[in-house]
C-alpha cells in the first residue's frame, strides 16, 4: 500500500474538519462504554495509545490473517437476519483537536462559502460530490501547511461517546446524541505548552442531542449505498466485488487505490445493517487481499478482546480492525501514523430497534 486514504465525515469537508473532527468514515457509527477512554499515556488522565495492535499484549501465537478471514465468513453466515425501524449505533471515538488562529478560521470561512457556491452551481451529487470534497479538502490542507508547515505546536485529542439512529423509510428521523465529551493530551509537555499558548477552547459548544431529516449514504465513497438498499447487497465473493470494484472506478481521485477504499467500506459494511451474506463475501473479499497481516489476539480500548488484522502503508501508516473471534463482530477501528493514534473508534453496540431513541433489546 502506497498511501493513507482520505476518509470524510459528511458532504462539506471543509466543515467536517473546520470542526475538528477527524476525517473518518461515514459509515462508523458506534461507540465504546461511557467513562471508559483509550489507555492512559504518561501523565494524562486519559488519552489514546502510542502504537497500533490494540491495547493488549502482544500475543505469543501468531494467527494468520486469511484463515482467520475465512473462517470469520463462516462464522458471519451463520448469524441471524434481523429487522426494525431504526438501525443504531454507539461507538466510543478519539479524534485529534487543535485551536486554531483566527487566520485561520478566517480562510475555512472562505472555503466553505466557495465549495458551497460550486454544489449549488453544479447541481452536484454522487461522484460528482466526491470530487468537489476532494478538492477542497485539498485546499484545506494547503490552508492548514500554510500557518504551522511543521504541524501544530502540540496534540490534544476529543474522546467522546456517540449514539446514532439511522431511519429504514426514506424521510424517517435521524438523530445523533453525544455524550461523556472530553479532552484529553498525549502528554504532559503538550498540555504545557497548551498552557503556554493561553489555554485556549479545544471543543465547541454542541448540542448533545440533533434530529434530522437528511437523506444519508453510507458513506462519500459509496453514496449509491443506503439504508434503503443496504440490505440488498450481492451475498456472493465475485458479486460483491464486481459491485465495488465499479463504485471504485467512479471515484474521481487520480491516485486512488482499490485496496484502501476496500479497507474504509469494509468498516462501513460491517457497522451497518447488511446481511450475514453480505458480511460474509466481505470477509472473503479481504482475505484475498495481500499485505494484511494480524498481531493475533489484543484489546480494545474497552478491554474486550478480538483479533489484530493490521494493513501498513509505506508512508508510515498503520490501519487496524479488532474482530470478535466468536461473532466476526467488529470491535475497533484505528488509524496510527508512526505508532501514535490519529483515529480510533470502537464500537459498543448496533442492531436494529423500532424506536427512535431506544437501544436495541438484547
Amino acid at each position: 500500500m502506497a498511501r493513507r486514504p482520505v476518509f470524510l465525515l459528511a458532504t462539506g469537508a471543509v466543515a467536517a474538519v473546520a470542526a475538528g473532527a477527524v476525517v473518518v468514515s461515514a459509515g462508523m457509527l458506534s461507540g465504546a462504554p461511557a467513562g471508559k477512554t483509550p489507555p492512559v499515556a504518561a501523565g494524562s488522565s486519559s488519552a489514546p495509545q502510542t502504537t497500533a495492535g490494540g491495547t493488549g499484549e502482544s500475543p505469543a501465537t501468531r494467527i494468520d490473517a486469511r484463515s482467520f478471514l475465512l473462517a470469520a465468513a463462516d462464522t458471519a453466515l451463520r448469524e441471524t437476519t434481523t429487522s426494525g425501524d431504526y438501525w443504531y449505533v454507539r461507538r466510543r471515538t478519539t479524534h485529534p483537536t487543535f485551536a486554531w488562529p483566527e487566520k485561520f478560521w478566517t480562510g475555512v470561512r472562505k472555503l466553505q462559502k466557495q465549495e458551497q457556491a460550486e454544489i449549488d452551481r453544479t447541481g452536484a451529487e454522487d461522484d460528482e460530490l466526491v470530487a468537489i470534497n476532494e478538492k477542497y479538502n485539498e485546499k484545506l490542507k494547503q490552508l492548514r501547511e500554510s500557518i504551522y508547515p511543521d504541524g501544530p505546536p502540540y496534540k490534544a485529542y476529543i474522546v467522546e461517546s456517540e449514539e446514532r439512529w439511522r431511519p429504514k423509510r426514506t424521510g424517517g428521523t435521524h438523530r445523533v446524541k453525544r455524550e461523556d465529551r472530553k479532552v484529553v493530551f498525549p502528554s504532559p509537555q503538550d498540555e504545557a505548552r497548551w498552557k503556554e499558548l493561553g489555554s485556549p477552547k479545544l471543543v465547541e459548544d454542541e448540542p448533545k442531542s440533533v434530529d434530522d431529516n437528511l437523506p444519508r449514504p453510507l458513506s462519500i465513497p459509496n453514496m449509491n449505498i443506503t439504508m434503503r438498499n443496504v440490505g440488498a447487497l450481492p451475498t456472493s465473493k465475485k458479486a460483491l466485488a464486481d459491485r465495488l470494484r465499479a463504485q471504485f472506478a467512479k471515484l474521481p481521485d487520480q491516485d486512488k487505490e482499490f485496496d484502501l477504499y476496500l479497507w474504509q467500506t469494509t468498516v462501513d459494511l460491517m457497522t451497518a445493517p447488511t446481511t450475514p451474506g453480505t458480511r460474509a463475501a466481505v470477509f472473503r473479499i479481504l482475505a484475498d487481499q495481500p499485505g494484511i497481516v494480524s498481531d493475533g489476539e489484543v484489546e480494545d480500548a474497552t478491554g474486550r478482546r478480538g483479533v489484530s488484522l493490521v494493513v501498513k502503508s509505506d508512508d508510515g501508516y498503520a490501519f487496524q480492525l479488532i474482530v470478535n473471534r466468536d461473532t466476526a463482530e467488529l470491535l475497533e477501528y484505528s488509524v496510527a501514523e508512526k505508532g501514535e493514534d490519529t483515529a480510533r473508534v470502537t464500537f459498543e453496540e448496533f442492531g436494529w430497534t423500532d424506536k427512535l431513541g431506544r437501544r436495541p433489546s438484547r
